[in-house]
């Protein structure tokens, strides 16, 4: 069976319009802190997503005789905050010895256009996928977006002229307070909110640090109710944090109106240096507490570097296909522009096991 190769990506159905959106559709592999839905995603025009910081104070008032005059309102300068986005192509290609003559992995069908073009996208949005999200981790764990080469693209604490806070929770000794270790790294989360809303906490741990926790005297007792109560089999654990359903699971403890998720984010992935080394999602002993339900982290995507998408509002994934020199083949890209922030970072705080 001959396939004109040509012909085939010729037709609408390779366009970028529908390419972009079939890459948009592929289910997501690698994406614990997208389920979460922590950053608000939003598309920008270009590629540098400026903002504007109105500080409104809260500061209180002496009264004033009947009568007389007012206190005077002092507004303070509305200070803007430049974050330039990175830029992430991926590419490959379809060759005519490709699909030539061969079949499907597992039947006896003729191999495809459509089903290398699928599979050769999924494969690319899966590393564009990992990228993102060891970029919002980065955020997370030190204020930080770097890129697979460890090059620093942002740093948010210098940017807003803080550092990190740290909370060790001594868990290695037996009488350790720790639910009062918790409230007290709440209490700094809301104040660092500076009155905004939230729906909770989560607490993103390494393998280390979540053994430790859940081990400790002091939370050994309501960690095994937990389990009880949700049906779990207590001959086995309940680490590694896994979806169920698009809902990541964790176990709830310091509770109350706003209880803790803690949720054990196990894994690793491999840089991209000359010799790759394997690094952990989450570094060792240490977990990241941090509200939910806010506005402060936000996800930018700008549009690709095509004409057809200049000034248009950046999506997270695109792809575009060329037909390479005489015909040989066609070149496929698919490219993502993301930059997650937190707008304070103070909303974060580190926690370790000693």
């Amino acid at each position: 069976m001959s396939v004109d190769i040509l012909d085939v990506f010729n037709s609408n159905a390779f366009g970028v319009s529908s390419l972009t959106a079939a890459v948009n559709l592929i289910t997501p592999t690698y994406n614990r802190l997208g389920d979460l839905g922590l950053f608000v995603k939003e598309g920008v025009t270009q590629r540098t997503a400026v903002v504007d910081f109105d500080p409104i104070t809260n500061s209180l008032l002496p009264r004033s005789q009947w009568g007389g005059p007012g206190v005077a309102n002092k507004t303070a300068l509305t200070k803007a905050h430049n974050f330039n986005i990175p830029h992430y192509p991926v590419n490959d290609t379809i060759l005519a010895s490709d699909i030539m003559g061969r079949r499907r992995p597992g039947t006896d069908a003729v191999l495809d256009a459509q089903f290398v073009l699928a599979k050769k996208m999924a494969e690319m949005k899966r590393k564009l996928e990992q990228q993102q999200e060891w970029q919002r981790l980065g955020v997370l764990k030190a204020g930080q977006v770097k890129d697979g080469a460890g090059n620093l693209i942002l740093d948010l604490y210098s940017e807003f002229g803080i550092s990190q806070t740290s909370t060790s929770f001594v868990l290695g000794t037996t009488t350790t307070d720790v639910m009062g270790k918790i409230a007290a790294v709440k209490r700094n989360i809301i104040t660092a909110l500076q009155g905004e809303s939230i729906t909770g906490f989560i607490a993103l741990c390494s393998d280390s640090f979540y053994d430790a926790f859940v081990s400790h005297a002091n939370v050994k007792a309501a960690f095994t109710y937990f389990q009880n109560a949700n049906g779990q089999n207590l001959a086995q654990d309940y680490s590694g944090g896994s979806n169920v359903a698009g809902r990541v699971r964790g176990f709830v403890f310091g509770g109350g109106d706003l209880p803790v998720t803690w949720i054990n984010y196990t894994g690793t992935v491999s840089d991209c240096s000359s010799t790759p080394t394997q690094q952990p999602l989450i570094d060792s002993n240490s977990a990241y507490l941090l509200p939910t339900g806010t506005s402060v982290f936000r996800e930018w995507y700008a549009p690709a570097d095509y004409v057809e998408t200049v000034n248009t509002e950046g999506m997270p994934f695109y792809a575009k296909q060329e037909l390479m020199r005489f015909g040989k083949g066609i070149e496929l890209e698919c490219q993502s522009n993301p930059l997650p922030v937190c707008l304070k970072p103070a909303v974060v705080q580190k926690l370790t096991v000693s």
